[in-house]
């Protein structure tokens, strides 16, 4: 009997078990861009703990098509020389589509910031996690609302955003979070002109012309049937549209 107390006492009261950490209620989502990620364990571990979901990609790339559904990219200036301003340069150049982006920079890079990134926002690295942190979120928060439901369109074979989309136009491809989506010519067509459009309805005569090459509709339902092909490989359901709302009686444009 006392040998059974003893086992009871060994697995039930709550001070024989250490107290479990408090889950995070809400977490945001943080790229790092750096090309040494081995340097940066300690910034990794402080917005983990901090309750933010952590990616790290080597190359910008990389980091800048999978931060489409990202709050805060994080490019590593640490490890650039001076004679690499050509590379920051481009670094500064890049579109992100609107996701705001913190600079990560060493202390002796102070003395010389050249006026783009001076404009920035900096953080010298290492800091307290605390700091950290606390920069992740002003940042995030200034810039909640901010981001365009669409980037425009750009000459020649520039990439688009849309949403938690990006559109390569090189390549007549559609990825959302680094996976592509397999559409057809027509659908990607389709997806296109309607991104052209920027929000504007789009008739199905227009859609006719501008895919097909006809402005004849004949009764016919091919913009229709193609329309909800696109909508089922985007994961878009026409009664509450992420990405392809139907104006009634017109066409089709851009959801909210």
């Amino acid at each position: 009997m006392f040998e059974e107390e003893n086992k009871l006492r060994a697995v039930t009261p709550d001070e024989d078990f250490p107290p479990y950490a408090e889950a995070c209620p809400v977490t945001q989502r943080v790229i790092v861009v750096s090309p040494f990620p081995s340097a940066i364990h300690e910034l990794v571990r402080d917005l983990s703990e901090g309750c933010f979901d952590v990616m790290v990609f080597h190359h910008r790339e990389e980091g800048i098509r999978n931060a489409l559904s990202a709050d805060l990219l994080i490019f590593d200036l640490t490890r650039y020389r001076e004679q690499d301003s050509v590379v920051i340069k481009s670094v500064l150049s890049q579109d992100t589509g609107g996701v705001p982006v913190l600079y990560l920079i060493k202390e002796q890079m102070l003395s010389r910031l050249d006026a783009d990134l001076s404009r920035q926002e900096l953080l010298i690295w290492p800091s307290r996690p605390q700091e950290l942190v606390y920069h992740a979120q002003r940042i995030i928060r200034n810039y909640a609302g901010k981001r365009p439901v669409a980037s425009r369109l750009l000459a020649g074979t520039s990439p688009a955003i849309y949403k938690d989309l990006w559109i390569d136009r090189k390549k007549m491809a559609v990825y959302r979070k680094g996976e592509q989506i397999d559409l057809t010519k027509t659908e990607y067509d389709l997806f296109v002109q309607l991104l052209e459009s920027e929000g504007s309805v789009m008739t199905r005569e227009d859609l006719l012309s501008a895919v097909w090459g006809t402005t004849f509709l004949g009764g016919s339902n091919v913009v229709d049937v193609h329309i909800k092909s696109l909508r089922k490989k985007l994961g878009d359901r026409a009664a509450s549209p992420e990405y392809i709302a139907t104006v009634r009686g017109a066409g089709y444009r851009l959801a909210d």
